[in-house]
């Protein structure tokens, strides 16, 4: 803002710029254009126009100046109020406004730019420039300057022909079409812009946008265009959808607009009415028809404008339901009532129009038979029963939005009542992603009705291996069913119900249901009361052991207690015997008098019952009772004597056992001690033999020893001879006579030592006893060493005998008196054969 401008009463305008003052005499409100400079006197004030309120505002002067509404090339001004003459204020002059048309609009295209005069609003608008996938909407707002003016719009046509549809839009528009709220539309693939003339306005859509997008549908999309009369179009792609102006595209809560198709495979349909009449494919659909469509006739479903979609608890599709091998469901025609039971394998898709899954009624006490100990169950069967109690309905039936309904606690939230009853319900339409579908990964549940179930279908029976149920319909036909198997009952069938009496002794008062037949191995416990035949009483309890046989198993259930039956006939049978016997012989062996009372052949026990087939297999006494104290007494007291006398005769047999295993023991230990002493001499004798071998060994060594110096000598004397040969020349005679001594000697010597060694090889064999015991007690290899010294032919040459050298040894040792022992034994010192040492 310049500095004129900050003064009070001056005020420069410049080119494209225009104010306001308003005469304070009179009131009238003059325009001053730029350029030029405005002196506001006293009486004049600058002023605004107002558009929502329609007044003039005073203002300060620096804020009176206005720029000028300026519409380049592709805009347009919608000028309100025009003046009369078309006119406007001239630049740089003060003009008062002429006349206007006030409450009139007029379009006026760019480029230009003008000043206003007062009460005339002026909005710059862009032209509208359209892609071939955009429209816009024009409506007609005043009929006779549309006509005056529809040749001045601004219209640019494509190069191309367009999708070839008009109806609706401008190009069958002609200036007699032009009335008062005419609407038309203008597509991109028929102009590519477009400024409206006066008369014409664009409308602009719920955001304030004048250019709207088209709807473009790929391949697998459809849209709906809803019409103010309520009739809707459903457009299929690939291809750009422009409604018709009074045309609207229907939105799902989520503000979609495009859809996807239903995909239907063979286990999949959706139940439609047909509300208006139509012919397809040659066939002729009236209305009020209902189609039930599967993926097996059409496997993706485009929606129709005469088909209304029948949705079932907020369900648009129908699921099979999965029937596993060995289950069944139960499926209802709805307009007969006629049950029927559907078994699996299989995948059940009932047609809603005529069928519908219903779930049977399990009263609280069949429940309790069929599924014994299943508590999970009865919970679910009474929250089921109290869902059907609460149903406004005139059948005993509950439908599944029905149930989901009722489950609903405060706020929403689902409550749980048991493990079957929960399932996803998805609705047909699917997301626009590309091609792609969109498939749910959880398993929806088809409609149904619950009949107070626990279970989804029909009731499974599994009687385990050794069990039997009867199946018995409302016809009265019977069958019986043996485990292990799984039994599917028909809507009309239950399970027979065997009531057994209970307690011991049995009784009627207090009976157990049950619908599960044990064939084998029943254990029934009982409590007889006998009277024997000398008037005394005596209880037996009882463990009878019963089987059900026969190819005829109907008869299994044709007696409703058959624990009544058995222990009614065994009370009777032991009563009877028990009459004829007095009662030491019941007591003293009561299950000799049992088998022999039930079984014909007490080593083959078995009983059979002709009624149902039932056999007692065995009886077992657990317990027996004399009633009368002072008897009982007796009898225990007499058996007690015989169980101490027969407890003292085993007794005296244990201890003659004992005592020969003892005497047997100390033969063997004997003998075992004998042969040990056998042993230890027989070991010592060959030890003895052993070194005596090893004493002769040294002798003859030193025999051949003294042989051998001997020879040494006579070579060394020999030697001796021949250095003295000549001194041997004159003792020649003498040494002849020396040598043959010696050798006379030598002889002599030799014989000695032979005799010697001989005589004590048989000292030594005759005091083997004393010399074994000398040797054993002195155990040292030195003690032989000095018997090899003493026997030496060192000692032997020096005139000594082995005797006299041994003891002259051993003289003052411990071996003194062994050896003195020993030449006693062998009678005196060796004679020498009149040999004497030198």
């Amino acid at each position: 803002m310049s500095e004129e401008r900050r003064k009070k009463t001056d005020l420069v305008l410049s080119n494209g710029e225009y104010a306001f003052t308003q005469d304070s005499t009179t009131g009238s409100v003059k325009v001053l254009t730029g350029p030029t400079v405005v002196n506001v006197t006293g009486q004049e004030s600058p002023v605004v126009y107002d558009p929502d309120s329609q007044r003039f505002v005073s203002v300060a002067l620096e804020d009176a100046a206005k720029k000028s509404p300026l519409a380049p090339q592709g805009f347009y001004v919608e000028l309100r109020n025009p003046a009369d003459n078309a006119g406007h204020p001239n630049e740089g002059s003060k003009e008062a406004p002429p006349a206007l048309l006030m409450g009139q609009r007029e379009n006026i295209p760019g480029p230009t730019t003008f000043s206003l005069w007062p009460q005339q609003v002026a909005t710059v608008i862009e032209g509208h420039r359209l892609r071939s996938n955009q429209y816009v909407l024009g409506r007609v707002y005043d009929e006779d300057a549309a006509k005056a003016n529809w040749q001045k719009a601004v219209l640019k046509e494509t190069a191309g022909e367009g999708d070839g549809e008009t109806q609706g839009t401008i190009s069958e528009l002609t200036e007699e079409d032009l009335a008062v709220g005419k609407l038309f539309v203008i597509k991109g693939t028929q102009a590519s812009f477009y400024i409206p003339p006066t008369g014409v306005e664009v409308v602009p859509d719920e955001s304030g946008a004048f250019v709207r997008d088209a709807l473009t549908l790929e391949r697998l999309q459809y849209c709906i265009l809803v019409d103010e009369n309520g009739d809707k179009d459903y457009q299929r792609g690939p291809k750009v959808v422009f409604p018709k102006p009074t045309q609207r595209f229907f939105r799902d809560n989520d503000g979609a607009k495009v859809f996807k198709p239903t995909e239907l495979n063979p286990i999949q349909g959706i139940h439609v009415k047909v509300i208006a009449g139509y012919e397809e494919d040659g066939r002729r659909y009236e209305e009020g028809e209902e189609l039930f469509i599967t993926g097996k006739e059409t496997s993706i479903y485009f929606p129709r404008p005469e088909h209304s979609l029948i949705r079932y608890d907020g369900s648009a599709k129908h699921f099979a339901t999965a029937v596993p091998e060995g289950e069944a469901r139960y499926v209802m025609d709805r307009n007969t009532g006629v049950i029927r039971t559907v078994a699996g394998p299989t995948m059940l898709l009932p047609d809603p129009r005529t069928e519908v899954i219903v779930r049977r009624v399990l009263s609280e006490q069949e429940c309790g038979l069929w599924y014994p100990g299943n508590e999970e169950a009865q919970r679910y069967n009474a929250a089921m029963a109290a869902l059907v109690r609460r149903t406004p309905s005139t059948r005993p039936a509950v439908s599944e939005g029905e149930a989901r309904r009722l489950k609903k606690g405060k706020g929403g939230r689902e409550v749980q009542v048991g493990l079957a009853d929960k399932s996803t319900v998805n609705s047909g339409a699917a997301g626009a992603v590309a091609d792609e579908w969109l498939r749910a990964a959880t398993f929806t549940e088809p409609r149904s009705l619950m009949l107070d179930s626990r279970y989804v279908g029909v009731p499974a029976i599994r009687p385990f291996t050794g069990y039997a149920v009867m199946v018995v319909n409302k016809r009265g036909d019977r069958r019986v069913v043996r485990g292990p198997t799984n039994v599917l009952l028909e809507y009309d069938e239950r399970l027979e119900v065997v009531a057994t009496s209970t307690g011991v002794p049995k009784s009627e008062a207090h009976r157990a249901r049950d619908v599960y037949l044990r064939l084998r191995d029943n254990r029934v416990e009982d409590s007889v009361a006998l009277m024997c035949r000398d008037r005394i009483g005596v209880t037996v309890q009882l463990a009878l052991r019963v089987d059900f046989e026969g190819e005829e198993t109907t008869r299994w259930f044709e007696v409703s207690d058959w624990v009544k039956l058995l222990c009614d006939h065994v009370r009777g049978r032991l009563r009877d015997s028990a009459r004829t016997l007095p009662v030491d012989a019941v007591w003293n062996d009561p299950a000799d008098f049992v088998h022999r009372a039930l079984f014909a052949d007490p080593a083959n026990p078995r009983l059979t019952f002709e009624e149902n087939a039932m056999v007692l297999v065995a009886a077992e006494v657990e317990h027996a009772q004399v009633d009368d104290e002072e008897v009982a007494t007796m009898l225990r007291d007499a058996e007690l004597g015989r169980v101490s006398a027969a407890l003292e005769a085993e007794r005296g047999k244990t201890e003659l056992a004992r005592e020969r295993e003892a005497q047997a023991i100390a033969q063997q230990k004997a003998e075992a001690q004998a042969e040990t002493a056998r042993f230890q001499a027989a070991l010592e004798t060959e030890r003895v033999e052993r070194e005596l071998a090893l004493i002769r060994a040294r002798v003859d060594a030193d025999v051949k020893a003294v042989e051998k110096r001997a020879e040494e000598q006579a070579a060394k004397d020999a030697l001796e001879d021949a250095r003295q040969k000549s001194a041997l020349a004159r003792k020649e005679r003498s040494a002849s006579l020396e040598e043959s001594i010696a050798r006379g000697q030598v002889d002599v010597v030799s014989a000695r030592l032979q005799a010697e060694a001989r005589a004590a090889v048989a000292r030594f064999e005759a005091a083997q006893g004393p010399l074994s015991e000398a040797i054993l007690a002195l155990g040292h290899q030195e003690v032989l060493a000095k018997v090899a010294e003493a026997v030496s032919a060192q000692r032997l040459l020096g005139g000594k005998d082995v005797a006299d050298v041994v003891s002259k040894l051993f003289e003052g040792t411990a071996l003194q008196d062994v050896f003195a022992r020993i030449e006693r034994n062998a009678g005196g010192p060796s004679p020498t054969n009149g040999v004497t040492a030198d």
